[in-house]
């Protein structure tokens, strides 16, 4: 059985929960195929910041689901140095490497700096191949800093694949330079058990809302580049044309003071309600509960947010940045730019009124077996001698 070494801050913590829940139940069926070990370095940032008592530096290996998983402490300097982390990041995770008393077969990273790039380093000592996911903002954003864009180009180079959510996000891999033929499309695959079409009465029952009401639902980080304030915007503006309904936000963040005191000053507490963060085992009680779902983001890869709504099959209503377009057969009824909050609200009232409003998936969404199929073939030809 080859084995595998993932290294990624995109995955379940003890201080952050729901975080990339496509690579958890990707590990969790690649560990049938593949002995894995998992690094998840937790940021000093995000320790000190937790309510939980955990101690900074605590690296010896716990077990996830069967498989070992350990959680060093990642040391950086925040909002400097961007192009140092790479380092930073190697420096952090090395003792934890060195505990594993193997040298895997091929390394596996999500997330192209630091993350990927720590684990490049980690590959060309042991002479090993890297596989690597990227995500969305790791190549639209993170390569417009001239340090970060030199690492990226770096690692992408020295991948064996590359792994993309969408068409949009492989483009632009390319276009750094990339070979095409090692960049591979592989959508997203979806909890098939957990996201599908449900009765809308039983789930507002289950969860406690008002029965029968129309309901727009957000789902996401409390980040301006998410859109979530556009989302108040645009339902403060339809609050004002119509009645009967309300939103949902759901998630935590940053902006959520702000959002909060948006809420609070506007007097829009009875139509926009903050639901905070729930298990994403719940999440799809939350669509089928709901008519629609905006995500009007300013950059994406393919958000899982949105294939998840589509399965459960509810409205979509998003902006038209990254891989969105393909995930919707009819993308100019459904998208709008980013920041354009009057074209987004006139979208939503249309999702929420007319009848006739549907939104269709682009693909066939595959689920996370069919995911798992495919990137383990990929891993199993890299690591051939």
């Amino acid at each position: 059985m080859k084995s595998i070494t993932f290294i990624s801050t995109f995955f379940d913590s003890p201080v952050h929960t729901n975080r990339a829940p496509y690579n958890e139940q990707l590990m969790l069926r690649l560990k049938s195929k593949f002995d894995i070990n998992i690094i998840r370095p937790i940021s000093w940032v995000e320790l000190f910041s937790s309510s939980r008592r955990l101690t900074v530096g605590h690296d010896a290996p716990t077990r996830w689901n069967g498989v070992n998983i350990a959680f060093p402490t990642y040391f950086f300097v925040p909002r400097y140095l961007l192009g140092y982390r790479g380092a930073m990041f190697l420096a952090s995770i090395s003792k934890t490497f060195r505990r594993q008393n193997s040298v895997p077969d091929v390394f596996f990273s999500s997330w192209a700096f630091p993350d990927s790039y720590a684990a490049m380093k980690l590959a060309q000592k042991h002479k090993r191949p890297l596989v690597m996911s990227v995500l969305g903002s790791d190549i639209n954003i993170l390569t417009q800093d001239v340090a970060a864009r030199q690492k990226i180009v770096e690692v992408l180079s020295f991948a064996s694949a590359i792994f993309s959510p969408s068409e949009a996000l492989k483009k632009l891999v390319v276009e750094l330079g990339i070979d095409e033929s090692k960049v591979h499309v592989v959508y997203s695959g979806i909890d098939d058990s957990l996201f599908y079409p449900m009765d809308k009465k039983e789930c507002e029952t289950l969860l406690g809302l008002e029965p029968s009401k129309k309901r727009l639902l957000y789902v996401g980080n409390f980040k301006v580049a998410k859109g979530v304030m556009d989302f108040i915007y645009a339902v403060e503006k339809l609050a004002s044309r119509v009645d009967g309904f309300e939103a949902l936000i759901v998630g935590r963040g940053e902006e959520e003071s702000r959002m909060r005191a948006y809420i609070d000053s506007k007097n829009l507490k009875h139509v926009i309600k903050v639901v905070g963060e729930v298990d994403h085992d719940k999440l799809g009680l939350w669509m089928n509960a709901s008519d629609c779902l905006c995500l009007p983001s300013y950059n994406e890869g393919l958000p899982n947010v949105v294939l998840e709504a589509l399965k459960c099959e509810i409205n979509v209503v998003a902006t038209n940045v990254g891989g969105i377009p393909e995930a919707v057969a009819n993308p100019e009824a459904h998208l709008v730019e980013p920041g354009c909050v009057d074209d987004l609200s006139a979208v939503l009232q249309s999702a929420l009124m007319e009848p006739d409003f549907e939104t269709v998936p682009g693909f066939h969404i595959p689920s996370y077996e069919d995911m798992a199929m495919t990137v383990g073939r990929h891993i199993l030809e890299v690591c051939q001698p």
